[in-house]
């Protein structure tokens, strides 16, 4: 067990930093639009330097790093990396639907090491115990991971994935937030998801939960992808895959990224 994290305390963290959210939630909320053009509220805000307050008053700030998604910071000088997205599934929050979620990633030399993501609305937990088991509430995930499909499943996308990708998958659907796209997956209701426009905050905490139950992520060419790839922004510059094994070595040559359009 890492003496940086302990499961009860960042879970009492977590829930209390839920309560925050559905105060503001369905309430006519503060936005800002970012440079990427995405949205951030009053709720991002003060939920991120909440769970901030808890880890700086846990644990010492000389031998971790911590990175927001509204406050910044590294991840790659320090064994020890703690990443916080407040709210992934912004868009969503605003619009009063119940998929989003709070996440929590520990890094462990730059990879995903240890999880915790929390859905308020429908209080559901997916997270990685002190030994790194993974877990959905109380039930454990081992064993949920689709290895296979059927005609009723279906694959998690971006909301835009229509206009990027051409998909042969008779079944998509968007929820509007990457790290449940990616617990969903290792609880095995997703058979896979496909990110479009990814960063380092929203699959730090999921991605562990992932690979605890035997998940991958792989970009479109076939490659690993490493929680290092980021740029110092810390995104992604490529679309990528997650789910079993077998199952994205099946999908990867029904999935095409399209040439953008030029207007």
């Amino acid at each position: 067990m890492s003496h940086f994290f302990e499961f009860n305390k960042v879970q009492a963290w977590i829930k209390e930093a839920g309560q925050m959210a559905l105060r503001y939630y369905q309430t006519q909320l503060t936005r800002e639009q970012k440079e990427d053009y995405s949205p951030v509220t009053e709720a991002d805000k003060a939920i991120e330097k909440f769970l901030i307050s808890q880890i700086e008053r846990a644990y010492s700030t000389t031998d971790i790093e911590i990175m927001g998604e509204e406050s910044g910071g590294t991840f790659q000088s320090k064994e020890f990396a703690w990443v916080i997205d407040p709210i992934d599934g912004t868009r969503v929050f605003i619009d009063g639907l119940p998929t989003w979620c709070i996440s929590m990633g520990l890094l462990r030399n730059g990879e995903a090491y240890r999880g915790v993501i929390y859905l308020p609305v429908l209080d559901e937990m997916y997270y990685t115990n002190d030994e790194g088991i993974a877990f959905w509430n109380q039930r454990p995930l081992k064993g949920m991971l689709r290895s296979e499909w059927h005609r009723d499943s279906f694959m998690a996308v971006s909301g835009g994935a229509h206009l990027h990708f051409a998909i042969d998958f008779k079944r998509v659907r968007a929820l509007g937030a990457i790290a449940t796209h990616h617990v969903y997956v290792a609880r095995g209701c997703a058979v896979a998801a496909l990110h479009r426009q990814t960063s380092l905050w929203d699959i730090a905490g999921a991605h562990a939960i992932l690979t605890a139950v035997g998940g991958v992520a792989v970009y479109l060419d076939g490659t690993a992808v490493s929680l290092r790839d980021v740029s110092a922004e810390g995104k992604f510059q490529r679309p990528m895959l997650v789910g079993h094994p077998a199952v994205v070595e099946k999908l990867l040559p029904k999935i095409t990224a399209l040439e953008p359009k030029v207007s």
